[in-house]
């Protein structure tokens, strides 16, 4: 029974020094909440959830790059540790031991960024994944649609190109008919132009540039309707469930499909009327008697 009472001690001993990890620790999580945009200049608020008992953390430390931005030990005069932040400036005001504001982003701000969270007792930490965060610039109008013809027949190929406003990063365009998306396969991206002139802070701005050929005759279309064409510009290429777009502009014009009348198969056949073709006959009659009558006189 003796050794018993030891084992019990011992456990109770490694309890309280929190020299190994409880059961329960594989259910914690922790994940870094953030925007995955935010416009220049701007601010941004990173949150480090998690659910652990507040009481018993101990330790929060926010990364960028895998360098400290800052960090929070509970029981420490000061309790926060602040690091530099290229790129962004830290509200002090607004600073809590799960939470921090980075104001007036700057394009350098961009990157990856990770909280962690650790325990005293016992000794467990967790890093939660990489998050994205990017600084953008908005469009400031929206794209420019161009069509070859505006006006076509039900068998023809719609044909345009779209190019969106300078931002950054480039706008991705999508194209819709009748609300409907067209499929990538009729779409040719021509690629992004770094406009020089155009440029924010230092950041040179992009376009980008796509062209259009899809052919009517998948549509169910008659003569002398309409067809809306939108172009959609977009950052990014697609809308998360909870921040949607980060910057949206569209443009739709609207193109004819008109009746184009059928080519003739044979050269048309003019009609005469019976009193005409009449008058025709007598006057070959005519003709014949007297070329008749001249050969009789000159031969016999």
């Amino acid at each position: 029974m003796h050794w018993r009472g030891n084992i019990q001690l011992l456990l109770l001993f490694i309890h309280f020094s929190g020299i190994i990890l409880v059961a329960g620790m594989s259910e914690v999580w922790v994940e870094l909440r953030a925007p995955r945009f935010v416009v220049h200049r701007h601010s941004a608020v990173l949150r480090c959830d998690h659910n652990v008992d507040p009481e018993s953390l101990y330790k929060v430390v926010f990364f960028k790059k895998s360098q400290r931005i800052m960090k929070f030990v509970r029981g420490r005069d000061p309790p926060f540790e602040l690091y530099n932040v290229t790129g962004a400036e830290i509200n002090l005001i607004k600073l809590s031991p799960t939470s921090i504001t980075l104001e007036r982003l700057d394009f350098s701000a961009s990157g990856p960024y990770a909280c962690e969270i650790a325990l005293e007792t016992p000794l467990y930490s967790k890093v939660s994944k990489i998050h994205e965060l990017n600084v953008i610039v908005r469009q400031k109008y929206r794209p420019k649609i161009k069509i070859k013809h505006k006006k076509l027949s039900s068998s023809d190929f719609l044909e345009a190109t779209c190019q969106s406003a300078p931002a950054h990063p480039a706008p991705h365009l999508t194209w819709f008919i009748n609300n409907n998306k067209v499929d990538e396969s009729l779409i040719v991206p021509v690629g992004t132009l770094k406009m020089h002139r155009h440029h924010h802070h230092g950041m040179p701005l992009l376009m980008t540039n796509t062209s259009l050929h899809f052919p009517l005759t998948t549509l169910q279309l008659y003569p002398n309707q309409t067809v809306d064409i939108t172009c959609l510009s977009t950052i990014p290429s697609y809308a998360s469930v909870a921040e949607g777009f980060a910057d949206v502009q569209n443009q739709t014009v609207t193109v004819n499909v008109v009746r184009i009348e059928p080519v003739p198969t044979q050269l048309p056949v003019k009609i005469v009327s019976s009193k005409l073709n009449l008058s025709a006959r007598c006057h070959v009659d005519r003709v014949l008697f007297v070329l008749v009558t001249f050969l009789y006189h000159i031969y016999f």
